[in-house]
């Protein structure tokens, strides 16, 4: 009696993981094409006026990705400063290269340690994360 019961129970207990897992799947990539939205408008939101369709929908899009806490900003501390001539230009020419769309912004660019305000997935933050990666070598890799 036990085999026959774990033999009916188990096909449903897989296709209910199943069907969870496809929906698990199904929301990461809704809210990846609404990051990929966002950060396609960035570039043009940042140019018009607020009443623009596309500023419209980075604003929306950027808003919702916030309140369900898939996107965030974080500050990150360069760990040099930036090099005197043309430092910040380079730096916002390579991070847009790298990151294309993703909002950063540079506080206290001729101190010793200028800070990188940065909003992107969580994900891309981290010891790991390509953004912290990449803030923490720019300045090494000029450099050099």
């Amino acid at each position: 009696m036990h085999v026959s019961l774990s033999s009916f129970l188990l096909p449903l207990l897989v296709r209910r993981i199943d069907s969870r897992a496809d929906t698990v799947w199904q929301r990461a990539a809704a809210r990846e094409a609404q990051y990929r939205d966002m950060t396609n408008a960035c570039p043009i939101a940042a140019e018009v006026t607020p009443d623009h369709p596309t500023r419209r929908l980075w604003e929306e899009r950027r808003a919702a990705l916030l309140k369900i806490g898939y996107i965030e900003t974080r500050e990150l501390s360069m760990p040099q400063p930036l090099p005197a001539k043309n430092g910040a230009r380079a730096f916002f020419s390579a991070f847009h290269a790298r990151f294309p769309g993703v909002e950063c912004s540079v506080r206290a660019v001729k101190s010793n340690a200028p800070l990188v305000v940065v909003t992107a997935r969580k994900s891309d933050f981290g010891p790991l994360g390509p953004i912290e990666q990449f803030v923490s070598r720019f300045c090494i890799k000029i450099k050099s």
